[in-house]
């Protein structure tokens, strides 16, 4: 046996290659008990490691590798040159966990596992946990999530285009033979990739809608501006104004242009400066009335009516 004096990140709380993740605050490390690995996840082969020195240390499970080289005898200088550079916990039995969105980071489509242990860690090739085993068991060895399964089906369920594209830039360089590991393998490559192709797409999709968001925001500013003016240069009165604003909407360009051919309305303030009859100015709404005057005034002077009539009915 041969002793790698080289730590080696077992696991850690990031998103595995299947939509679920192990914290380590969760690790049931006394139960990692025989402390053993294989090699690639291949338990037919036999054991290939056992660990030692395992540290939990910055949210994260360190060990070193005790090589079996009397079966592997390969193995050890594999390893020191670097062909197989990783560690992946295995056959993991999950005890507790949940599906609350709070806990999911991005990227992350299957549950959290808040308390669990591994039966077994290997050597990989592949870094981390992107190599984990796809199936989460129980204490009995039941399945509990067959996360590979729905790795596929999320995968074929893509758009026939999508498929085909993925397939031509992933799968035309497997051999006629190649083990179902080896397409598993690619397979999981491509579905990454089209996931972060999705992430991008729907990120590029929010950024249109912001922008969407902000053109109809100024846009509706413009007809604003546009509308007060008008109505401070007493182009329109509020009721036109209302109208005009629904009717332009998102069109301040053809507003501006309508509104500049518009003349100025005389005002009320402007036509009381019209010198009014002795008998008729500085008398009441109720004097006039009173005077049977009030239908002369409204004939005449129907601007000075509206005055008196509103404040007589104190608008």
């Amino acid at each position: 046996m041969t002793k790698i004096e080289k730590e080696f990140l077992l696991s850690d709380d990031s998103v595995n290659c299947y939509g679920y993740r192990l914290l380590t605050t969760g690790l049931q490390l006394e139960r990692f008990k025989p402390a053993i690995g294989y090699l690639m996840h291949d338990r037919e082969r036999g054991v290939a490691v056992k660990w030692e020195d395992l540290v939990v240390r910055n949210g994260a499970l360190y060990g070193k590798p005790v090589v079996n080289d009397e079966q592997f005898p390969e193995l050890v200088n594999q390893i020191q040159d670097g062909f197989y550079a990783a560690a992946s916990v295995g056959h993991i039995v999950a005890l507790e966990w949940s599906d609350e969105p709070n806990m999911k980071l991005e990227g992350q489509t299957g549950p959290t596992v808040t308390k669990w242990f591994p039966r077994e860690c290997s050597i990989v090739d592949i870094p981390g946990n992107y190599n984990a085993v796809a199936q989460l068991f129980a204490e009995d060895d039941s399945v509990l999530h067959d996360l590979s399964a729905n790795l596929i089906s999320n995968f074929m369920n893509k758009t026939t285009i999508e498929v085909e594209v993925l397939l031509d830039a992933g799968l035309q360089n497997l051999a006629a033979d190649s083990s179902p590991e080896q397409v598993a393998e690619v397979i999981r490559d491509l579905v990454a990739k089209a996931q972060r192709c999705e992430a991008a797409e729907q990120e590029l999709e929010d950024l249109r809608g912001q922008m969407k968001s902000l053109k109809e925001s100024v846009e509706e500013e413009k007809i604003q501006t546009i509308i007060s003016k008008a109505l401070d240069d007493h182009k329109m009165n509020p009721a036109m104004a209302d109208k005009l604003k629904a009717d332009y909407k998102g069109n301040s360009a053809g507003l501006n242009a309508l509104v500049a051919t518009m003349p100025v309305q005389t005002t009320i303030t402007s036509q009381l400066q019209v010198e009014l009859p002795q008998d008729i100015a500085g008398k009441s709404y109720k004097e006039l009335y009173d005077e049977n005057k009030l239908e002369m005034v409204k004939s005449k002077f129907p601007d000075h009516y509206e005055k008196l009539r509103k404040e007589y009915i104190g608008e």
